[in-house]
């Protein structure tokens, strides 16, 4: 390790107009599911009468139930996910918003993996656009398990993923040198090995096409609200 130049700390960054318009594309569709499966049923109830409306009523609250019971514990206890990534020279730290580290991956946890490379990438279903980073870690428990690294926020958008990424390769190359990074990890996050920086090409198109699609989503639920009251 050259401890002549320190390895740098790397904070992520928040786009706060997007994560201003997730939030409240997430309070619109929030507002939108009370009022069609739980307000909804009740105002059936009172226009077309108990018996007519009851079974139907049943089922929309209990599937409710199975929905808002989760979202409403975590808006109680949302202080404790991840607030802010950090990637220094222990690890990938996960901080929530009083400071607190609540997740880690630490350079000295990593471990060898039985494939070929110690240190690739997967698309898991519904993980999204950008690919995740796999690696083998020591857990509390003394055994080898799996991790899957995604340097997404809840209900923030973060929009430096790709250098985070970059960031704790580095680290790795770094601390961990016995570890095998796959070529094809840096080609995924757009990294230049020489210099270990991001070659940026803004939001992809996948990316304006989901959020096209999340505001199309938005507009019919709106819309659906709308003709039912």
């Amino acid at each position: 390790m050259n401890t002549e130049f320190p390895f740098q700390r790397f904070e992520s960054a928040t786009n706060r107009w997007m994560t201003v318009v997730l939030n409240a594309l997430f309070f619109v569709m929030f507002i939108s599911f009370v009022l069609l499966f739980v307000l909804g049923p009740a105002y059936g109830i009172y226009r077309r009468g108990f018996d007519a409306m009851l079974y139907p009523a049943l089922i929309s609250w209990g599937l409710s139930l199975l929905i808002l019971i989760p979202a409403i514990r975590y808006i109680i206890k949302r202080k404790k996910p991840a607030h802010t990534i950090v990637v220094d020279e222990t690890g990938l730290l996960f901080y929530n918003s009083r400071n607190e580290i609540a997740d880690q991956i630490l350079y000295t946890d990593l471990r060898p993996s039985k494939q070929d490379f110690d240190i690739y990438t997967v698309n898991p279903v519904g993980s999204g656009i950008t690919p995740l980073l796999e690696v083998t870690v020591l857990s509390d428990k003394k055994e080898e398990t799996l991790r899957r690294i995604d340097m997404n926020l809840p209900l923030r958008v973060v929009k430096n993923k790709s250098a985070l990424y970059a960031h704790f390769l580095h680290g790795i190359s770094t601390f961990r040198p016995d570890l095998k990074i796959n070529p094809l990890v840096f080609r995924s996050y757009s990294i230049d090995t020489e210099t270990w920086k991001v070659n940026s090409k803004g939001i992809s198109l996948g990316g304006w096409l989901l959020f096209l699609a999340a505001l199309v989503i938005t507009a019919l639920i709106c819309g659906l609200v709308f003709l039912l009251t």
